[in-house]
């Protein structure tokens, strides 16, 4: 059994009864296909003696609820929590609950699977097999079947279980430090801040483009930000990858030049021509030195290619006195792109706890390594 909660009486009871837990478990649904932010649909929320989802369509304030959500003397239990976390930092005003623990994160350090879904972990620790059947829901619609909340509740009730015992499991293998940072980062609202400085890193095959073409995509790009946020459109609806990397490459300097454009229609180019075209001519006029470029990549020679064989072995070493897949850590392409733009270190998650400063260390050449019985040894 589980409440539905639909008013402000029921939740300022739920609240209630939920205030002395020590965790809780949470999980949303929403849906986002024509809006830029996520339209928040059902909240689902479980500490070890209440199931309940909470209904934010029909309730006028949810202040308060993000108000007890955001107390720090409580951690909040989900699995894959960045988007649900992007959605309480737009409703908050910037703020992110925490602190948080994330399932999917954790059951990575215990070599469960990366990116494990929720149905396959649930399935791996309590031998429980999830009903599928509404995994396409609307869940903007109202009224909600029974069929639909309890496959909703069902991702906070099994959740409880879950966490205990992957709380268990890492206290056993002494690897709760290794949450540390990852859990840190999705505590921070730096996160889910969207600069629309940096969008433009994100259009697809940029890579294409020179330098001062980058420049015009990053004003393009920036633009379009902007306006898929205050229309609360998705940026897409705006212009395309294809268009902003059409025009920043062949630069047209007026509404005839946008023409040759594949895809852009002539009511578009009235409406927009002249933003477009004042973009292009700022980023026309950032002067090279200050023009972005993307990070240089160096092709490994044979000698590079004997070092990250190196990295190799060791890394393999690594997971395997962890009893973790090496392929958790790091693919042979993720060490090859770390030499090819010159780092040392990994990641800064979980995967660089545990290779960053062996890494470093043999990169520098403060180590040597040795084979003793049959196991690669590195030595200070």
């Amino acid at each position: 059994m589980f409440d539905y909660i639909d008013n402000t009486e029921k939740l300022s009871d739920l609240l209630t009864r939920l205030d002395k837990a020590e965790w809780i478990t949470l999980d949303t649904e929403f849906i986002r296909e024509k809006t830029y932010y996520p339209r928040l649909c059902l909240i689902q929320i479980a500490s070890a003696d209440t199931l309940a989802c909470i209904d934010p369509l029909a309730i006028s304030d949810l202040q308060p609820f993000l108000d007890w959500l955001n107390q720090p003397q409580r951690l909040k239990v989900l699995h894959a929590a960045w988007q649900d976390m992007e959605i309480f930092h737009h409703l908050g005003g910037g703020n992110v609950p925490t602190p948080l623990f994330d399932t999917q994160v954790a059951a990575a350090v215990l070599g469960m699977g990366d990116q494990l879904g929720y149905a396959r972990l649930v399935e791996a620790l309590l031998g429980v097999s999830l009903d599928k059947s509404q995994s396409r829901t609307d869940w903007s619609r109202r009224p909600l079947t029974t069929a639909q909340l309890e496959y909703a509740i069902d991702d906070v009730r099994h959740l409880r279980d879950v966490y205990l015992l992957l709380r268990e499991q890492l206290d056993k293998l002494g690897r709760m430090k290794w949450l540390e940072k990852p859990f840190q980062k999705l505590s921070d609202p730096a996160t889910y801040t969207v600069d629309p400085q940096t969008v433009w890193e994100r259009v697809k095959g940029l890579q294409i483009l020179k330098p001062q073409q980058l420049a015009i995509l990053r004003e393009l790009a920036a633009w379009r930000e902007q306006r898929a946020l205050q229309k609360d459109i998705p940026r897409r609806w705006i212009l395309s990858d294809e268009i902003l990397l059409d025009m920043a490459r062949m630069q047209p300097d007026s509404p005839a030049g946008l023409r040759q454009i594949r895809g852009l229609s002539d009511e578009q180019i009235e409406r927009g021509a002249g933003e477009w075209l004042a973009c292009i001519a700022r980023g026309q006029a950032v002067p090279k030195s200050e023009c972005p470029s993307l990070p240089r990549r160096r092709k490994l020679d044979a000698n590079m290619t004997v070092v990250a064989d190196l990295l190799t072995a060791l890394l393999n070493q690594v997971a395997n006195d962890h009893g973790i897949s090496a392929q958790m850590i790091a693919t042979r392409q993720q060490l090859e792109k770390m030499l090819e733009e010159g780092r040392t270190t990994l990641s800064d998650d979980w995967r660089g706890v545990l290779v960053n400063d062996l890494f470093t260390e043999v990169l520098s050449g403060k180590t040597r390594i040795r084979v003793r019985n049959q196991q690669v040894i590195v030595e200070s």
